[in-house]
């Protein structure tokens, strides 16, 4: 289902004054949709771990600055969880800070180690790379503006050992270019795909920290796809682990 289908499937819901609720299913509304965004995105495009209503509830309240009831949109409620518990985890902690220009520049390393949190462990359908397990990626945001990404599947071995190894790519005709549009959102326009919309949120590790046996060190970075065609609440459909090369 669409992103943007569901939250009008949700608007219904919250709005209907007699619902049949399933056995076990919160009463209050806030509480419900909460609820039913987890029934159905957990391990897509949430990652809640232990649902904890009322962990969740407030931190979503606190979000939209404390608003209560029924004045608050569905969609509103969707961005805000979306925006709190992306897959593979919450941005929102204290080893992590939006990234800066300076810091974004140069070429990186999406490594083998990591490609398991590209998604949610629950996304179905084939990767980036189709049927193919990835190997790596390389990616490299240069001056002026000059993006180059490359996905590595079906080989033994990474080709991207030191940032002189995306040379090739760069050699290239240059079809993407990025920007920063606000503070830690990077933005990607492509001369060769009409219409195309893709925007990140870019951080930098300040503090190590450790998820799922990946090691996240100090200076790397962690992305989260949230803006793209056909999605427009903030839901992010895939992560990347950064690692500088040299």
């Amino acid at each position: 289902m669409r992103l943007s289908r569901f939250i009008g499937a949700a608007l219904i819901a919250l709005c209907t004054a007699a619902p049949a609720y399933a056995q076990g299913e919160p009463v209050d509304p806030i509480n419900r949709f909460i609820w039913q965004m987890y029934q159905m995105h957990e391990g897509k495009t949430l990652c809640l771990a232990n649902l904890d209503l009322s962990a969740v509830r407030a931190r979503v309240l606190d979000r939209l600055q404390g608003k209560v009831g029924m004045a608050i949109e569905p969609k509103a409620l969707a961005e805000a969880l979306w925006s709190l518990y992306p897959c593979p985890f919450s941005p929102q902690r204290a080893e992590l800070r939006p990234v800066t220009t300076a810091e974004l520049g140069g070429s990186w390393l999406f490594p083998e180690s990591s490609q398991k949190l590209r998604r949610g462990p629950r996304m179905p359908g084939p990767g980036p790379a189709g049927p193919l397990p990835v190997k790596c990626d390389g990616v490299g945001y240069f001056e002026g503006g000059e993006l180059r990404h490359a996905v590595v599947a079906g080989v033994a071995r990474c080709p991207f050992e030191k940032s002189s190894d995306l040379d090739a790519a760069r050699k290239l005709p240059q079809v993407s270019r990025w920007s920063v549009l606000r503070e830690g959102r990077v933005g990607v326009t492509r001369t060769d795909v009409s219409g195309h919309i893709e925007e990140w949120d870019v951080y930098v590790v300040a503090a190590h920290f450790d998820y799922q046996d990946v090691s996240f060190r100090e200076g790397d970075l962690v992305a989260y796809l949230r803006r793209e065609n056909g999605n427009e609440v903030g839901a992010s459909t895939q992560f990347r682990h950064l690692q500088r090369l040299q």
